[in-house]
């Protein structure tokens, strides 16, 4: 059965949300790269500054964004983070402290800026979407989230485990549609699958004979 970009995000990223805040905020108006960033502490800089790096090794440009790190889930709407409460387009709100929250977060305001609409036709198609950024639809089935996901995973620093390449590899064609490049996370993947077998590529809970809903 084909692996559709949402049930391999589902399955990347299972347990990547529980994730406690970021811890209290000591900063304020401090500069990483082209951004301001207010209320983060070491660690949060941190990682606001591997994000940096990471899309401009990608060759992905941002604009210059503004990043509130806040020190509870309620400052988020109970989300990890938001792009855009204002309306100004470089707005990012923090609530977790994981790099894959950093990364979705800046990866909704490089498709903000960057995206053209035949791409974001073109990427509804490719995953059987209906709308990009609908309020009565589903976090799950909008276009611009699954865009977010899919360029946060092809920007993360870590391989994938064996069982899951298949659904890695399902997502290098997404994420090459948006950005005009490959992931080397997502290419490795496609790479790795020549090299281990149909039963190791399933998630744990399918090889122990649990089915997913």
């Amino acid at each position: 059965m084909k692996t559709t970009a949402r049930t391999a995000i589902a399955l990347l990223i299972a347990a990547v949300y529980l994730s406690p805040p970021v811890s209290a905020e000591l900063a304020d108006g401090i500069t990483v790269g082209d951004h301001i960033v207010h209320g983060a502490d070491e660690r949060a800089l941190h990682l606001i500054g591997q994000a940096d790096s990471a899309f401009r090794a990608a060759g992905l440009d941002v604009p210059g964004l503004t990043i509130y790190v806040h020190s509870g889930f309620q400052d988020c709407l109970d989300r990890g983070g938001l792009f855009n409460r204002d309306g100004s387009g470089v707005r990012i709100d923090l609530c977790s402290g994981l790099q894959f929250t950093v990364l979705h977060e800046v990866a909704h305001a490089w498709e903000f800026h960057t995206v053209d609409e035949l791409t974001r036709t073109a990427f509804l198609d490719m995953n059987s979407l209906v709308s990009w950024r609908g309020n009565n639809v589903p976090w799950g089935e909008r276009g611009m989230e699954i865009a977010a996901e899919t360029i946060a995973l092809g920007l993360l620093d870590r391989p994938f485990p064996d069982w899951q390449l298949g659904e890695a590899a399902a997502l290098d064609g997404g994420y090459s549609l948006l950005t005009g490049t490959r992931s080397p996370r997502f290419a490795e993947a496609v790479d790795g699958l020549l090299a281990v077998g149909p039963q190791q590529m399933r998630p744990p809970f399918e090889r122990a004979g649990i089915r997913s809903r």
